[in-house]
């Protein structure tokens, strides 16, 4: 018997497990899009240029850590202190935040199910969990494998929506927009930086696990490559929200609302489109948390996990993005700014 050939990541496949980590039901039906952006008009366009700037960064900061400490590991990534215990606790502590993002994806994909095939909500989303729990228990090998083949259907179908989308109506964009806008992001500065923080806590572990699983120049360019991917595709759906902004503010999954106005058939296309979105967000949220779990019977506590995440997704999808989020990424902030401190302070020790 000959070897198992190691696992080896190229670039764009990288790049893939970049968007991945962000595009889930909030990101690719619109919703974050419009309640971060969106809800300020055009003056948005300010908070995505600060938001791109952040995916660039620490895209790059994550895996220059991750090669820098030979490590993939939460809270070595993060932590600028150098001390097993404090690491610890703040790897554990940045788990929450992912498992919130977790139940949050369980919640989209139990109201989706619910409003495409009338399945009960709660059944629904036992179905995202199982799917979650099934792929992440299984490593990071069969992770990565899964989203490369779900993500370009995912950002295909994103794009032709809202490309078509911004043909037809594009001249409408530039109104007064009057939208309600989340208590706790309330100006386009501090809802850029809780969207990216937020967001970005996903990528982390993910982009360590592929720099770990790749050489330097391929992880460098694979974080580069998706920053910029995601970047087109922000500004893609927020623009298409500002198309029709009373439907952006009135519906739960905006993108879905704009395609089932122009086809039920194109409504059917891109809830398929949803559905794999949530699948995977749901699925890299939940192996982030898997990543600090005790590995002796880890299996059950993934299940402890992800039962838990269910229980908690039952609040609804609406409320988790205007308040869960928010607060999440408020609280992210703080991680990525010692995040920074450790990029630093690994580059000053890697010179000497």
């Amino acid at each position: 018997m000959g070897e198992k050939k190691e696992f080896r990541l190229k670039f764009y496949q990288i790049a893939l497990m970049y968007m991945s980590t962000l595009m889930g039901a909030g990101f690719s039906s619109g919703k974050e899009m419009w309640q971060f952006f969106g809800v300020f008009g055009l003056e948005g366009l300010k908070g995505i240029a600060v938001a791109s700037a952040f995916l660039f960064t620490f895209g790059y900061f994550s895996v220059a850590n991750a090669k820098m400490t030979e490590s993939s590991e939460f809270g070595k990534l993060v932590c600028p202190i150098d001390h097993p215990k404090v690491t610890v606790v703040i790897g554990g502590i940045m788990s929450v935040f992912l498992w919130m993002a977790y139940l949050s994806m369980v919640s989209a994909g139990g109201a989706l199910l619910e409003e495409q095939f009338g399945l009960y909500h709660a059944f629904g989303s036992v179905i995202y969990m199982v799917l979650a729990v099934w792929t992440a228990i299984n490593g990071f090998e069969v992770v990565s494998k899964r989203l490369q083949k779900v993500t370009p259907i995912l950002v295909a179908g994103t794009l032709i929506i809202s490309i078509y989308l911004l043909i037809r109506d594009g001249s409408k964009i530039g109104g007064v927009v009057d939208a309600e806008k989340s208590p706790l992001a309330q100006n386009w500065i501090s809802s850029s930086l809780a969207f990216v923080t937020y967001n970005l806590t996903a990528a982390v572990p993910i982009l360590g696990n592929c720099q770990r699983h790749s050489d330097w120049k391929q992880a460098k360019l694979g974080a580069f490559t998706g920053a910029a991917a995601l970047t087109v595709v922000i500004l893609l759906l927020f623009l298409t929200t500002q198309t029709n902004p009373d439907v952006a503010q009135s519906v739960s999954l905006p993108m879905l609302g704009f395609a089932r106005a122009l086809s039920p058939n194109l409504g059917f296309v891109y809830a398929f489109v949803l559905m794999i979105a949530i699948f995977g967000a749901a699925t890299v949220c939940l192996y982030g948390v898997t990543t600090v779990l005790p590995k002796k019977n880890r299996n059950r506590y993934v299940y402890a996990v992800a039962l838990a995440g269910y229980g908690l997704s039952l609040f609804g999808f609406n409320n988790l993005v205007a308040i869960l989020y928010p607060i999440g990424g408020y609280f992210s902030m703080i991680f990525f700014v010692m995040m920074a401190v450790n990029f630093f302070r690994l580059k000053r020790q890697e010179k000497k």
